[in-house]
């Protein structure tokens, strides 16, 4: 199979995998919460929020508005980061949004909980959720809204994380929900917002960075070039020898994700399927290294 091919199959099947998570996001979101009164964290439970407050104060239609919300928020968050993120994430993470934002409408919610302890609904609906968001972000989208808003902040250097933003998101929503609604509401919403936010941890981690060491005789240069437009991440070299072989040979030095390792392989193959490649996990990184969130 030809590499551009085989590189096609990679992607589709990377952005395939990407809508599972998103169908898993929206899933656990209607199925194990909605139904309850129940609010998901960051700028989905503000839309489940918003669309409640139409529908009870505007008296409009009992009809499930939040992934339209959601996809209406997501709007000008997108036009905001378009030009500071790349725009291949942008592409892919417009494609997850609009996904959830469907998906969201068209799952129904349960007129009676599928499991009638509310604790357990919570625990359940959130490891799927979350789970999704992980599968969405490690296949290199993501699901938009603080997302997107932290990475931009990355970008900026505004020294604010995605998890501060999360978490400031968070507050402001279940504060809401105990002045609309009550106490019980916002806690059975955290308990969700807590079991979804370690299933995520579980399924991706943005946090753990790898070095590669890559050795090649003669396709230094093209790695390099590959590494620096398809992964967009630096490269230092230098030259060596083989000890036994007395041979000249490139170095290559690479720092990325974990979830970035199956792209470089596939590439380095791609280009010298006799390069050698010793990879290290879990690498503490300072300084200027940038963080991807896929």
């Amino acid at each position: 199979m030809k590499p551009n091919i085989k590189n096609g199959f990679y992607s589709l099947g990377k952005m395939l995998a990407a809508l599972v998570g998103a169908f898993c996001y929206a899933f656990g979101i209607n199925m194990f919460i909605s139904g309850l009164g129940l609010y998901s964290g960051g700028i989905m439970g503000l839309s489940q929020l918003i669309g409640n407050l139409l529908q009870n104060v505007a008296g409009l239609p009992k009809y499930n508005i939040a992934g339209v919300i959601y996809y209406i928020i997501n709007i000008p968050i997108f036009i905001m980061a378009y030009r500071s993120i790349g725009k291949k994430f942008i592409l892919r993470t417009l494609i997850c949004v609009t996904a959830i934002s469907v998906f969201t409408v068209l799952i129904p919610t349960p007129a009676v909980p599928i499991v009638e302890e509310k604790t357990v609904n919570c625990l359940i609906g959130g490891f799927i959720s979350g789970f999704g968001i992980g599968l969405t972000l490690r296949m290199g989208g993501s699901c938009g809204g603080t997302d997107i808003i932290g990475l931009y902040c990355i970008k900026r250097d505004f020294r604010v994380s995605v998890g501060n933003i999360n978490l400031a998101v968070n507050i402001v929503l279940y504060a809401l929900c105990m002045i609309f609604f009550n106490v019980e509401t916002a806690i059975y919403s955290v308990i969700f917002a807590v079991m979804s936010s370690i299933a995520l941890d579980h399924t991706y981690s943005q946090s753990i960075n790898a070095e590669a060491t890559v050795i090649t005789k003669r396709h230094g240069r093209e790695i390099a070039e590959a590494v620096n437009n398809r992964l967009v991440r630096g490269v230092t070299s230098w030259e060596g020898k083989g000890a036994y072989t007395d041979e000249n040979t490139q170095i290559l030095c690479i720092i990325l994700s974990k979830y970035e390792l199956t792209a470089l392989r596939n590439m380095i193959r791609e280009i010298d399927p006799h390069a050698f490649v010793i990879v290290k996990e879990g690498v503490k990184i300072e300084g200027n290294y940038l963080k991807k969130l896929g």
